[in-house]
């Protein structure tokens, strides 16, 4: 029998095996940023050593108010990649999101907008996949992906807390997201269409998981995206949650148009044999990513390997 499509919020499969990765470190003390919004979105920038009575002072204020804190950040290098911890905070989320963001080498001015990206089900910002893309794209462009929990809607709000503190940089909006992540990207990018705040929207789909774990098809959100939007699926070539083949039907389907990038070998959780290969076929996804959102090459289907 065919697939069932459905339209509800399904659940993912299995979440991603969790493996350690070890990163040198150096400790960095990153100034505090100034962020000004109008008065109907009132942005404060709160320092670390916020003391409870402030926090109940602030809990108080009126729902619009939107709030975003830089923390003392670790700074590390992945070669020439500066990565800086913070925390961001905003009305519709239950507690403050811990965000990495990965900062073009110094050498390079870092470019805008930045890509606003996030893990997949059950895994982290340390997953392999979600380092080795975010270090490559950022040796193009700059990143910033958050964490979020195993619940869709909440990530979706991590979007929108992010996209509300990048507010003030120029230039189109920029989502992306691997397996779970990649369909939050899709629903908040859709979102910012509905409100007319993006001024373009190009969505980075990593592992985008069109195939459910009962075998209901995920297509419904990609094929209500307009025309005007640019989609890079990034899928590896032996992802059983997004067969290439039900992939290609569906991009036929679609108004928007789509290129697609294939990882020889992978599958839905990037993994690669042997891991050095791993590690490079996921840092020359992400450098080919920034250099699509640049413009360039066409737009012909290709295969990383």
């Amino acid at each position: 029998m065919p697939p069932k499509r459905r339209k509800g919020n399904d659940h993912e499969g299995a979440p991603e095996p969790k493996r350690r990765v070890t990163r040198s470190a150096s400790k960095a003390t990153a100034p505090a940023k100034d962020v000004t919004k109008s008065k109907s979105e009132e942005a404060a920038v709160k320092p670390s050593e916020t003391t409870k009575g402030a926090r109940k002072a602030a809990s108080s204020k009126k729902k619009t108010s939107k709030q975003v804190k830089d923390t003392t950040a670790d700074s590390e290098s992945s070669r020439g990649t500066a990565v800086i911890t913070l925390t961001i905070e905003h009305d519709s989320l239950k507690k403050p999101i811990t965000c990495h963001q990965y900062n073009t080498p110094s050498e390079t001015p870092r470019q805008f907008p930045m890509l606003i990206f996030t893990h997949g089900a059950g895994g982290t910002l340390s997953a392999p996949a979600v380092v080795n893309f975010c270090s490559g794209y950022s040796k193009i462009r700059s990143t910033l992906a958050f964490q979020g929990s195993m619940n869709l809607n909440a990530r979706v709000k991590g979007f929108d807390a992010c996209i509300s503190y990048l507010s003030h940089e120029a230039g189109c909006l920029i989502l992306g997201g691997r397996s779970m992540g990649a369909r939050a990207a899709v629903i908040a990018g859709t979102k910012a269409i509905t409100a007319g705040i993006e001024r373009g929207l190009s969505l980075i789909l990593v592992s985008y998981p069109l195939k459910g774990p009962k075998n209901d098809i995920r297509d419904k959100i990609l094929l209500d995206l307009p025309e005007h939007v640019r989609i890079l699926f990034i899928v590896g070539e032996k992802d059983g949650m997004c067969p290439l083949e039900l992939l290609k039907q569906t991009r036929e389907e679609m108004a928007a148009k789509s290129k697609l990038m294939v990882v020889r070998g992978a599958d839905h959780g990037m993994q690669v044999r042997p891991t050095s290969e791993e590690k490079r076929l996921g840092e020359e996804a992400g450098s080919l990513a920034a250099a699509w959102v640049d413009g360039e090459g066409d737009d012909k289907d290709e295969y990383i390997d």
